[in-house]
């Protein structure tokens, strides 16, 4: 049976390179990077993530990302970590994109999660995620 769970997730930590290791900012237009981001998830996940990106900038305003994150805490009372794989993009301020359970990802009272769902960031203001899963142990 799936299960839909959602909520609001705020960053805690954000740092962002150039491949050549030059600050992001620092380098205007087109660029590669690659980040690491923490987030603190709340609602039906209450959890801290890791997060490693790597972005493809367009100009200093859109860039396309994909990151993989190790979560771990309580999904619906249930304690363990999984890794999500993100796919998204940055436009103009806001973030918006998509994210699936890495199969086999899920320890401890996860174990045997799958599913997807999305994120939506405006600038300044926390995330709000959703997710639909199937937790079959």
């Amino acid at each position: 049976m799936t299960t839909h769970a959602a909520g609001n997730v705020e960053m805690k930590s954000w740092e962002e390179k150039t491949w050549d290791g030059k600050a992001h900012d620092e380098v205007s237009g087109a660029k590669l990077t690659s980040g690491t981001m923490v987030g603190v998830y709340h609602g039906a996940l209450e959890a801290t993530g890791e997060t490693r990106f790597v972005m493809t900038y367009i100009d200093d305003n859109n860039c396309y990302t994909i990151g993989q994150e190790l979560v771990t805490g309580t999904l619906d009372g249930r304690t363990g970590t999984f890794v999500l794989q993100h796919i998204g993009r940055y436009k103009d301020g806001s973030v918006s994109g998509g994210f699936t359970v890495v199969p086999e990802s899920g320890t401890g009272e996860l174990e045997g999660l799958s599913g997807s769902g999305g994120i939506t960031w405006e600038a300044g203001q926390s995330g709000v995620y959703s997710v639909d899963y199937v937790l079959s142990a």
